[in-house]
């Protein structure tokens, strides 16, 4: 049986090498670029819409800082978007507006009729 899946891992690496260029400071005993933030960024990539930032740093037995870290740079770079999803608050908040008018209208047709 052969391996459809053509994909390289690391992904992210692969597509955005500029993310590990720059040497990141993670530890004060560390050699430079022996931390490998590849792995972490293709979980987060792949799991970023269903897990949370504290299961995901469970999972990869990671601190939960490094792995927020990770994220405002994958967010920097456009490879995630953030969670929070403003349109909704917003439709939200126009249809409240738009049910109270609503209500304000009927109680206007029933004073007229």
């Amino acid at each position: 049986m052969t391996n459809t899946n053509t994909t390289t891992r690391p992904v992210v690496k692969s597509t955005n090498p500029e993310l590990y260029v720059q040497h990141t400071f993670h530890m004060k005993r560390a050699h430079k670029y022996t931390y490998n933030y590849s792995v972490i960024d293709d979980y987060i990539v792949d799991n970023w819409k269903t897990s949370s930032l504290r299961v995901m740093s469970a999972e990869l037995n990671e601190l939960q800082g490094r792995i927020e870290y990770r994220v405002q740079v994958l967010k920097a770079h456009g490879l995630i978007e953030g969670k929070n999803n403003m349109e909704r608050g917003k439709l939200m908040k126009t249809r409240k507006h738009l049910v109270t008018w609503l209500k304000e209208i009927d109680s206007k047709l029933e004073g007229v009729a």
